[in-house]
């Protein structure tokens, strides 16, 4: 906002002095000498006193002075004359001739404005807008504005869409922001045309558009708009509304750089890293890193310490890695606090912490970052750093390994497999053991030998367990070595010789052996042995058992197909080896089924197909189908809606401790949809969800606990409730969380961690919460 008023300004002393021509066509006052002219102006002829202005202001024909032209603007200005108002306003505001005076530029900004002088109008409405030599006042910003963009003023139109995508002196709304920025980019306002293509990212105001917002970006990146340049170098770096192009994505990152874009300085910098659009050159990435970094960027700060860290484009160097670790994990940035907690848990460039690895840990973890929870668990396993509990490494462990994490994965099934921190279970054990171990994990696939060789949780199978220990054993994990090479020794499900016993499945799978077909296509899938994975004769066995109806052959074969692993992604495949399978009574198989029929993958879409299939596993108990039945019902897609019915599959998912039906069971439970309105029962279904650590569930129950529904009112629980959800990430809850701290309800007042959480919600857009700095602000509370 403040170049472009700047902007403005020099085009308004430009488009005064063409008025001036146009209003006085008589006068030849090229014809006239400028004493004549200065008498003229003496005498009080306020035409004269403007041209005489106008000729010091440029320097035609007489010295040039500002002084002299803020004197003759002035006199012209005492006798009504607008235009010399106006630009006697410019002078003051850039301190031309005159002190700089934004009090006395507003007032002859008003001057000209109430008589119609378009830039004085726009002018004045920036003033308003940001409180120059006026008190600061919404309504009147939008009120001259507007008269200024009726006439086609093109800064103010673009302002004037800038306060209805704000709310600010007008009712917020998204169309007409888009209507005025569409006004102002049509003639050529850079800033209206980012915003523009903006609103057409993002769908605000306007139909979603990658085209559009392509187009407006184009337009004022070629006017040289840095934050168009950068955008629209996303755009094309992600193919989104224009065909890839990855140079063209550097040349226009290059172009905002220059002009001191910090996100476009680590996003080229990104690009040089990885070779991609430019020659990798780790030199350039460390360059462009370091700019972006020293403005404050935080990704550029986590990977100028990566490279520190890696000795990438710069002399390698720990403590400088550690230095802009800090400089990233402090303000929030999730990778960043990451590495920082690893740099203090190895001592990388600062003296070895574990209570400070845990601290910086935790903060990540708590955003979501999956190492940094596999890590957290571990620490808790072994009690580094912190106070040794198993309970909290099973809630970390799986946070990490709901996200694929295979070390988290691995380390949950261990404590599946001991009960330790969670109720013992072989099922469980070997559900996570074997997520893992197909990422490749060789103490999971060592682990799933074991529970193979003695059958716990899985039926017994000498030849599965060789097969995963052989898993291992390839990647060198010992106690697989070990426990393969007693296999062979005795000869336990497999020949003495790995390869005897490949050839020896051979002929049974390739006459029609449904069991030696699947499992001989599992061998070739995992890489047992000597032989080499062999994705295409896996799947070549999987189909031949398929064919003859094999309901996990089929469910396999499906899943290769819907993850394209060994074949071609084709969801239409996957679809059709799926429905085989849940035929025949497979959940996990009529679960997926379901999925693809939501959303139209391989299948027309068809709520229909996606609940019948929903609803057949989830009578069947599995608890995500069962939250998604219960979320058909409740949407009516696919169903006639039914909130009775959404309760009563949220119910039986909830049970079963499904957190996010706990979650939606809640809210049934308050709102009274399809149940007894019952906060007391809402309260208990949030509490359940919540020791889950999910977000939602522990904000809705600080709320029930701050305002005394169906609990007693405790400020501590809406207290310690606004903070788990806060920690998780949830905006509201960190908006919350503020007002607690703000106002000392069930604390004390703490303007510092007031302004703590209200910035993290901030940060995350919430209007709330950036309504509430502004409120601390101005209060004089807090820190800048």
């Amino acid at each position: 906002m403040h170049l472009q008023v700047a902007q403005l300004f020099k085009k308004s002393l430009f488009l005064i002095a063409v008025l001036l021509n146009l209003s006085f066509p008589v006068f030849g006052w090229d014809d006239i000498s400028v004493e004549e002219i200065q008498t003229l102006a003496q005498e009080g002829n306020s035409a004269a006193q403007l041209q005489l202005a106008i000729m010091y202001q440029n320097g035609q024909r007489v010295p040039q002075s500002y002084a002299e032209a803020a004197n003759y603007y002035a006199m012209a200005a005492e006798q009504g004359n607008e235009l010399a108002a106006t630009n006697l306003a410019v002078l003051y505001e850039n301190g031309l001739g005159v002190p700089q005076s934004f009090a006395n530029a507003a007032t002859f900004y008003r001057m000209g404005a109430e008589k119609g002088v378009v830039t004085a109008q726009a002018s004045l409405g920036f003033f308003y807008q940001n409180g120059q030599g006026v008190e600061q006042n919404d309504a009147q910003a939008v009120h001259w504005l507007r008269l200024a963009a009726e006439q086609g003023n093109a800064d103010a139109q673009a302002s004037l869409g800038f306060m209805y995508r704000a709310g600010r002196g007008v009712e917020r709304s998204d169309e007409l922001a888009a209507q005025w920025y569409l006004k102002s980019a049509e003639q050529g306002n850079a800033w209206a045309q980012h915003n523009l293509g903006v609103m057409f990212d993002y769908g605000r105001g306007v139909e979603q558009s990658d085209e559009q917002a392509v187009r407006w970006y184009q337009a004022a990146a070629e006017q040289g708009y840095a934050w168009a340049q950068n955008n629209l170098a996303f755009m094309l770096e992600n193919g989104r509304g224009a065909s890839r192009n990855m140079r063209e994505a550097a040349y226009w990152y290059l172009q905002a750089a220059q002009q001191n874009h910090a996100g476009a300085q680590n996003n080229i910098a990104a690009l040089y890293l990885r070779g991609e659009g430019v020659e990798q050159n780790y030199d350039e990435a460390f360059r462009w890193f370091k700019i972006s970094a020293e403005q404050g960027n935080v990704w550029a700060q986590n990977s100028l310490g990566e490279l520190y860290e890696n000795g990438l484009g710069v002399e390698a160097s720990a403590t400088e890695a550690f230095h802009w670790y800090t400089r990233a994990a402090e303000q929030g940035h999730i990778a960043g606090q990451f590495n920082l907690g690893i740099a203090y848990l190895e001592g990388i460039g600062v003296a070895a912490s574990a209570s400070d690895a845990v601290h910086w840990l935790t903060r990540a973890a708590e955003q979501g970052e999956p190492n940094a929870q596999a890590q957290l668990g571990a620490l808790y396993l072994d009690g580094i750093g912190v106070e040794q509990s198993y309970a909290q490494a099973a809630h970390y462990l799986r946070l990490a390994s709901d996200q694929d994490n295979a070390s988290a994965q691995n380390q949950l099934g261990v404590l599946f497999e001991n009960g330790l921190g969670v109720e013992q279970s072989y099922e469980q054990a070997f559900r996570w053991y074997l997520r893992a171990a197909r990422s490749g994990n060789m103490s999971a696939q060592n682990n799933l030998g074991v529970l193979y060789q003695y059958g716990h949780g899985v039926e017994q199978s000498n030849e599965e367990a060789a097969r995963w220990y052989q898993l291992a054993a390839d990647q060198g994990h010992s106690n697989a070595q070990a426990a393969l090479a007693f296999l062979y020794q005795r000869g336990d499900g497999v020949a003495q010789d790995f390869d005897a016993a490949v050839a020896l499945y051979q002929a049974p799978a390739d006459a029609g052996n449904v069991a030696a077909q699947v499992n001989l296509a599992k061998l070739y899938l995992a890489s047992q042995g000597s032989s080499p994975r062999n994705l295409e004769r896996a799947v070549h066995y999987f189909k031949l058992a398929a064919e003859q109806g094999d309901m996990t052959a089929q469910g396999s074969l499906a899943e290769l197909y819907e993850y394209g692993d060994g074949v071609k992604k084709n969801y239409e495949r996957a679809a059709f080896w799926y429905l085989k399978a849940a035929e025949q009574g497979d959940i996990w198989s009529q679960a997926s089924l379901g999925i693809l029929y939501e959303d139209g993958l391989g299948v027309e879409r068809n709520f229909t197909e996606a609940v019948r299939w929903y609803k057949q596993a989830a009578e069947a108990g599995l608890a995500a189908a069962q939250s998604n039945l219960g979320l058909m019902y409740r949407a009516g897609r696919g169903v006639q809606q039914n909130d009775q019915e959404a309760v009563r599959w949220y119910s039986a998912a909830a049970e079963q401790g499904f957190a996010g039906a706990q979650t939606n069971l809640g809210f049934m439970y308050e709102n009274g949809f399809g149940v007894a309105q019952s906060e007391a029962m809402a309260a208990q279904w949030y509490e359940k969800a919540a020791a889950q650590g999910n977000a939602n569930a522990a904000n809705n129950l600080a709320m029930l606990f701050e305002q005394g529904r169906g609990v007693a009112v405790n400020y501590q629980q809406a207290l310690r409730y606004y903070q788990q959800a806060a920690e998780l990430g949830h905006a509201g809850a960190q908006n919350n969380l503020g007002l607690m701290f703000y106002n000392g309800v069930g604390v004390d007042v703490n303007d510092q961690e007031a302004q703590r959480w209200f910035a993290e919600a901030a940060a995350q857009g919430h209007e709330g919460a950036l309504n509430n700095l502004d409120m601390m602000r101005e209060a004089g509370r807090g820190g800048r």
